[in-house]
């Protein structure tokens, strides 16, 4: 070993043992400040913050930005087959049924093209999602299938946000699926994979299967979800996540944009918590919290 690389390892070493605050105007950075915290520390994003006041300042950068960022879900993929031609050219329907299901939908002017063909007895729920996954390129997924390593990993609110729901997670590769009924949203898988550090692969379900497995989540005990009502700014939030972080003794914290949400999900040594924040051009009226880890339906409680 060369004394560059030998130097290093040394350093690599010390960073570990004894890590280095990264926040700019830190304080800790005298060796007996560093040996005092190095126990109390937090990481946020692979980042080790030795304090409650430089880990506050470090939440509040990483939210301003993620409040910044344009909440738009993903767009529509113009070069895909319409799924009315589609059925069509597999034999699935004739031309009138497809005109007339057309027609329903631009009369109503709601709806997928799905929803009308099925509620005018032309196809069957399996026969569309079926269709629809020879149109998105994705396997649909039998929901039948025990979904108990799934239990959890993602905040009730996000799911019924995208009507989408954790179907199977392969620990061995850290692959999850997620399962959709409507339509993919790749913003919310990116999510998914910065905040579970895992890949994710899409699949499908048929749309009633998927509207009672999200009344099943819905009901059963679910690990703390705490979604915050109201426009909070980048401070007030920081302060929030600080807060949780510190009560509940997590050792990292991770942020991210999902959708009309702003994501932060603490490790925690019992279970990991989830805090849900409305994005400032997105967020209703009132200021309140819910707690969708208790049985039932979510009970407001003043924050």
């Amino acid at each position: 070993m060369n004394v560059a690389s030998w130097a290093s390892t040394v350093r690599s070493n010390w960073e570990t043992v004894f890590p280095r605050c990264r926040e700019a105007d830190c304080g800790s950075r005298k060796m007996w400040r560093r040996l005092y915290w190095r126990r109390a520390g937090i990481h946020l994003e692979n980042s080790w913050y030795c304090g409650p006041q430089c880990f506050e300042h470090a939440v509040c950068r990483s939210l301003t930005r993620a409040q910044s960022a344009s909440p738009s879900k993903t767009q529509p993929v113009r070069h895909r087959i319409p799924l009315g031609l589609l059925m069509l050219s597999r034999g699935q329907l004739t031309n009138r049924q497809l005109r007339m299901a057309l027609d329903a939908q631009r009369t109503s002017g709601t709806g997928r093209i799905g929803h009308w063909l099925e509620q005018l007895g032309f196809a069957t729920e399996q026969q569309i999602t079926a269709a629809l996954g020879v149109q998105w390129a994705c396997p649909v997924f039998p929901i039948s299938t025990a979904r108990d390593n799934c239990e959890g990993l993602l905040p009730l609110p996000l799911l019924e946000a995208f009507r989408m729901l954790p179907v199977q997670f392969v620990p061995a590769t850290r692959l999850l699926y997620v399962a959709f009924c409507e339509s993919i949203e790749y913003t919310a898988l990116y999510a998914i994979e910065q905040m579970l550090r895992c890949r994710t692969e899409a699949c499908l379900v048929g749309d009633s299967a998927m509207t009672d497995a999200l009344g099943l989540l819905a009901e059963s005990r679910r690990p703390a979800d705490i979604l915050f009502d109201g426009c909070r700014d980048a401070a007030e939030m920081a302060r929030i996540t600080c807060g949780y972080a510190l009560k509940l003794g997590a050792s990292e914290v991770r942020i991210a944009c999902c959708g009309e949400f702003i994501w932060a999900r603490l490790e925690c040594s019992r279970e990991p918590a989830n805090l849900l924040f409305h994005r400032r051009d997105t967020a209703p009226q009132g200021d309140t919290l819910h707690l969708t880890g208790c049985r039932g339906s979510s009970r407001p409680v003043a924050s």
